[in-house]
């Protein structure tokens, strides 16, 4: 492993006590560290809990990492706000992995001294041999002795269930088999397209926000509109339909362009469209006011009877909508939210 900063051979520690270890990589030229998923609980001071799941997602806004990481091939790392503060930690959305520049697990400490009881020195009291006493076995070794990669799937989370016979349109790779939230798709290991069976996109979209007032699975125009939006012929195969191409065509008024069978109705997404989507919708949501929310409502209710999805399908996207709509009227109107709140702390917790 290459140091992401000044290009110099990280360097493996790997500690071990009678009861625990720590690993981790570490640059002699400029300090910065790599932290897989669980290091860096251990190397910074001790608190209640996990301070890796205290991150927040990535920082709206940000500009992409430059950073690669140098565990999942062909994966940027996102910045990511610590708790809360104004640090902000390079991270992969895959394997969860952490990169430290110099001085920032410092300033992550600072933090955490600030905020919450700590315990302990962590790195601190490795460096500087205090548990020399009890160390059972340290080994020290070039990064690239221990390095190894973690496959990262077409969508995050996804789990390989097979291979198949599939072309990838994209690559001419073969398509795997993956699942995710109990929908199955194709996606290509190469290239990290997905190829989309018809219903499949709109499935998975409604997933992506599920348990949030933000549930986008009532935002189905853009979806159903795409065998209706002008389209361009493409040069990619349908990996399903042997013979028919693809065509091309803009997400609703997005520049994401997707390319869907004719004949089957399959979507393929290019890498990480899936995610582009999905922050579209979230985008067009946060913009809307109650009063277009409203009018919103009242055509969810009015699909319930007459929708293109089953009557609970519907049903549940006509809850989705209502609940949108209490939500961005509490947000519209500050004093209502702040008396919602003083009443929500004035009942007992049973």
């Amino acid at each position: 492993m290459e140091c992401l900063n000044c290009n110099s051979e990280m360097m493996n520690n790997l500690v071990q006590t009678k009861n625990d270890q720590i690993s981790y990589d570490i640059c002699e030229a400029c300090g910065s560290l790599w932290l897989d998923a669980g290091e860096l609980d251990k190397m910074a001071f001790k608190v209640e809990g996990s301070i890796e799941y205290s991150s927040k997602d990535k920082i709206e806004g940000d500009s992409e990492s430059s950073k690669k990481c140098p565990r999942c091939e062909d994966t940027a790392l996102d910045k990511v706000s610590f708790i809360g503060s104004d640090i902000a930690l390079n991270r992969c959305r895959n394997c969860r992995g952490f990169w430290l520049d110099g001085g920032e697990l410092d300033l992550i400490n600072k933090e955490l001294e600030e905020i919450m009881p700590v315990e302990g020195k962590g790195f601190s009291e490795f460096v500087n041999n205090l548990h020399l006493p009890y160390w059972y076995k340290r080994v020290r070794r070039k990064s690239s002795e221990t390095d190894f990669d973690i496959e990262v799937p077409p969508i995050k989370g996804a789990k390989l269930k097979s291979e198949t016979e599939y072309v990838c349109p994209a690559c001419s790779a073969k398509l795997n088999l993956y699942t995710i939230f109990r929908i199955e798709f194709e996606g290509c290991p190469k290239c990290k397209g997905v190829f989309l069976d018809k219903g499949e996109l709109r499935k998975l979209k409604d997933k992506a926000t599920k348990g949030s007032w933000k549930t986008l699975r009532w935002m189905d125009d853009e979806v159903e509109a795409m065998d209706k939006a002008n389209a361009m012929p493409s040069n990619r195969q349908c990996p399903k339909c042997e013979g028919v191409k693809l065509v091309s065509a803009s997400f609703g008024d997005s520049k994401i362009l997707v390319d869907w069978c004719p004949q089957c109705n399959g979507t393929w997404l290019d890498r990480d469209e899936l995610q582009a989507i999905v922050e579209l919708l979230s985008s067009k949501l946060n913009r809307l006011s109650s009063t277009e929310m409203k009018k919103l409502v009242y055509q969810e209710i009015k699909e319930i009877w007459d929708g293109p999805e089953g009557k609970i399908a519907e049903i549940l996207d006509a809850k989705a909508a209502i609940s949108a709509l209490i939500n961005i009227t509490i947000f519209e109107h500050p004093s209502l939210c702040n008396r919602l709140m003083r009443f929500s702390n004035m009942i007992p917790i049973r």
